[in-house]
């Protein structure tokens, strides 16, 4: 029967009509003549789609659910016991949220016929599971992932965005800790930016199992400092690694690597998977989650760590569809739009819409296209950049000027206030999100994309224009997302696959059955990602740079060619030392062996004769350069011996002259002069002028002390007075990420790493105890035990400084750090609304998680 209703052409007909119907009716447009469908064929359609509903096939199972929703939403109220039928037809799909998105579906089932009530109770009963003591209902998808795991299955999934796997890892987790209390998880996630939102939906998590003694673990706690008993981690692949390095016994019990395709991304990738050798050194048997929305080879997961029981899961089905529209300007000068369906009507035309404004440039169209059709729904605009989010946002807000959402403008109005406050009284955002407006990019400080991120959630702003961070896993649906010839960077189109994982984000689910997705000249872009795969086969960055960069990388191991931290080929020399440390380690063989290098390849005998040449010019340990894993093993070695050089001629005075000081120390800015000028002879490379060295001096001291955004623009304001303020604020929130928090985090970390061990070699070893972290002050922007006790609790930099600076005690820890928050009046302190609201929530979620 299924097969008989597939391939019947009538089906192909009746979705395309009712797409275009659809579409018709819900973007307002001009249509001449209508497709028309009566009430018996609307029947018709929904019976056609129970029997598809029935099907293994995800294209079926697609067909099935459009069909459905797009009847229901055309006929509502016109046709008897419609919203039974339709609530069937999702039953049979096994998408039980979604019966939440219409009352009148979700309160069907009394409506329907004894047969049907009784087939749904048999089906949710087959996908009911018990979490935090309550049943919930699951879909197909999800039921199978949850008892995946519950048997203990190491798993490689891929799955759309949207589909509600971290909703079941993050379950699985706190129901594992409810019954082996001795269990322990790290959660990986790629970016800083995804860490306060796995933190938070995990303590929710932790909540609602009624857990009262686990801490959520987002910042790796210093050599020496006693790991927690019962705990979740929650860390990019740079922390993982530290808190590895600093805790050399620490292992897991559940290992998540979530977007596990980043795998593939240069450095990230090769740190992620050095990051994931290591634990399995310590723990073979660990339980592994690899997580991704894009990958057709999931077996790669297998391959790359060598655990064959990685299993494979992998689905298409999506919980919430999507239409994607192709919105072709036909006269730019008058505004005139005709609009094509791209989904099930392969191409057709299905009207023309009047925009009333000139679209002569990609800007214009998305701002005037996103304005007309976005307005009445939540909506993502796609900029190409930070300075072009910031220009789209800003006409957009323009346009809406009169028509800020009823009841959300105290909401606006605060995160307005805590805009100015978290980068500057004259950052733009300020000015946009009053009209519901906001951007939204990597450089943005935490505090401030968090509370954006939230405010478009509780539906007080109306639109946010993103970049590329939308692509690292931030959650963020929208009903509508408009894209013009869009770009993963400067002048590099998005690729199919980033397209695929960005499209995921349109369509909310339990709020709408269709998400949009607007195409604006769909015609003219460089990549056509809608006739290229969802998915695609990733190579690990390792594996990748052995077999098509052979005589580059063959080069940075004979110490022949130089590259800087954090460019685009630097994951050469990041590779260089994972695979020296390897070879000093005596698993290079294996390495090698997961990389896909033939025993008997000249590559093979290529690399190790190089790094049998390499581990005679470089004696330091495997461990000691592995603890810098971005910077050339022959860099590392010269900074060595240059402290070793040092230490020999001057002694302990020498020794002592050479440590990093504590931020708070008087002479802290005369000390990081003096390492920043080895540094960057050794290190970096750069110049090292004087002038550079006490700017960056300057800027690491302020940063770690807890400076504040607003004055370090400033600050640069009083360097470059001819700089338009929001270049100056770009321009600064780069030099915190990519300088401050990356090259010199790494840049000091490698100098305390070497100086340690120089200090061992020398006699001196008992100076190591005098080192401070400079590397996780510099990541975190702290330097205050009492300020880093409250980041750990979760809180924003912005609020850990503020309430550093009234707190009397400098040194507490988290415990005492959370017991003196629980004991302050934040609102006579004088503290903003939403400084007072992540507090609230950070003892919330603490008084449940230790």
């Amino acid at each position: 029967m299924i097969d008989k209703v597939w391939q019947n052409p009538v089906l192909a007909q009746a979705l395309g009509a009712l797409e275009q119907n659809w579409l018709v009716q819900t973007l307002h447009l001009e249509r001449s003549p209508p497709v028309a469908i009566s009430k018996a064929d609307a029947c018709r359609y929904i019976e056609a789609a129970a029997i598809l509903a029935c099907s293994e096939l995800a294209a079926q199972r697609l067909a099935a659910y459009r069909i459905a929703t797009y009847t229901y939403d055309l006929f509502r109220g016109e046709i008897d016991g419609l919203e039974a039928s339709v609530r069937a037809v999702l039953t049979r799909l096994g998408n039980f949220p979604s019966l939440a998105t219409e009352p009148g579906i979700n309160s069907a089932l009394s409506k329907a016929s004894w047969a049907i009530a009784e087939e749904e109770v048999v089906r949710r009963a087959a996908n009911e599971v018990e979490i935090a003591g309550a049943a919930v209902a699951l879909t197909d998808f999800q039921v199978t992932l949850w008892r995946a795991l519950s048997t203990g299955e190491s798993i490689a999934i891929s799955a759309p965005t949207s589909t509600g796997k971290s909703f079941i890892l993050q379950a699985f987790i706190a129901q594992s800790l409810t019954k082996r209390p001795l269990f322990s998880a790290c959660y990986i996630v790629p970016t800083r930016a995804l860490i306060t939102q796995v933190h938070g939906d995990l303590s929710d998590a932790l909540a609602a199992a009624g857990l009262s003694d686990v801490e959520v673990v987002t910042v790796p706690l210093e050599e020496g400092d006693p790991l927690p008993e019962k705990a979740v981690y929650v860390l990019t692949q740079e922390r993982l690694q530290l808190l590895l390095l600093n805790h050399p016994t620490k292992n897991v019990d559940f290992l998540v690597i979530d977007e596990a395709h980043s795998v593939q991304d240069g450095d990230r990738g090769i740190i992620l998977q050095s990051a994931i050798d290591d634990i399995l050194i310590r723990g073979p048997s660990v339980q592994l989650l690899f997580a991704s929305p894009t990958v057709s080879n999931l077996n790669v997961f297998s391959g790359m760590t060598g655990r064959k029981d990685v299993s494979i899961q992998a689905t298409e089905q999506v919980t919430v569809s999507q239409n994607f529209i192709n919105m072709t300007v036909t006269s730019p000068k008058l505004g005139r739009v005709k609009v094509y369906s791209q989904s099930a009507s392969g191409g057709a035309e299905v009207g023309v819409a009047e925009i009333g404004q000139q679209l002569s440039s990609r800007v214009e169209c998305l701002v005037h296209i996103a304005q007309k059709f976005g307005a009445d729904k939540q909506s993502i605009v796609y900029a190409n950049g930070q300075a072009d989010a910031e220009k789209i946002a800003f006409q957009i807000s323009d346009l809406r000027s009169e028509s800020t959402p009823d009841g959300q403008s105290g909401d606006l109005d605060a995160l307005a206030e805590l805009a100015k406050e978290a980068v500057h009284p004259k950052y733009i955002l300020a000015l946009t999100v009053k009209n519901g407006v906001a951007f939204h990019y990597g450089n943005i400080p935490t505090v401030l994309r968090n509370a954006i991120e939230q405010s478009f959630i509780s539906g007080a702003l109306r639109y946010i224009v993103c970049t590329s961070t939308l692509l690292s896993g931030v959650n963020l649906p929208a009903r509508n997302l408009f894209m013009c010839l869009p770009q993963r960077m400067k002048g590099v189109a998005l690729e199919s696959v980033d397209f695929w994982n960005l499209a995921g984000r349109a369509g909310r689910l339990r709020r709408e059955f269709q998400g949009n997705i607007y195409l604006i000249d769909y015609d003219k872009w460089t990549h056509q990602p809608l006739a290229a795969p969802k998915s695609a086969k990733i190579v690990p960055a390792i594996e990748h740079t052995i077999h098509t960069r052979t005589n580059d990388l063959d080069a940075v191991i004979q110490d022949s060619q130089f590259l800087m931290p954090g460019t685009s080929d630097a994951g050469l020399e990041t590779i260089f030392v994972k695979l020296l440390a390897d070879y000093k380690r005596g698993r290079i063989g294996v390495t090698l062996d997961r990389a896909n290098v033939a025993r008997d390849a000249p590559l093979r005998e290529q690399l190790e004769n190089s790094l049998a040449i390499a581990d005679q010019l470089v004696p330091l340990s495997a461990d000691v350069i592995a603890a810098s894993p971005t910077i050339s093993a022959h860099r590392q070695q010269r900074l060595y011996d240059s402290f070793v050089g040092i230490i020999d001629g001057g002694g302990e005075l020498a020794a002592r002259e050479l440590l990093l000081k504590h931020p708070r120390e008087t002479k802290a800015f005369d000390s990081y002069v003096a390492a920043l000028a080895l540094c960057h002879g050794t290190l970096l490379r750069r110049t090292g002028s004087i002038k550079q060295n006490r700017f960056f001096a300057l800027m690491l001291l302020k940063w770690m002390q807890g400076m504040s955004i607003s004055e370090l623009v400033d600050g640069r304001t009083s360097f470059y007075p001819n700089e338009k303020i929001d270049t100056t604020i770009r321009s600064t929130l780069d030099l915190v990420e990519q300088e401050l928090r990356f090259n010199y985090v790494r840049a000091f970390g490698c100098y305390n790493a070497l100086l340690s061990e120089a200090l061992k070699v020398s006699g001196h070893g008992e100076l190591c105890k005098s080192m401070p972290s400079i590397a996780l002050y510099l990541e975190i922007g702290a330097s205050d035990k009492t300020m880093i006790s409250f980041i750990a609790l979760g809180l924003s930099r912005l609020a850990a400084k503020n309430l550093t600076n009234i707190c009397p005690i400098k040194t507490l820890d988290v415990k005492n750090a959370r017991a003196w928050l629980s004991r302050q009046d934040l609102e006579i302190l004088g503290f903003s609304t939403y400084i007072r609201s992540e507090v609230n929530l950070a003892l919330k979620r603490s008084s449940v998680t230790g």
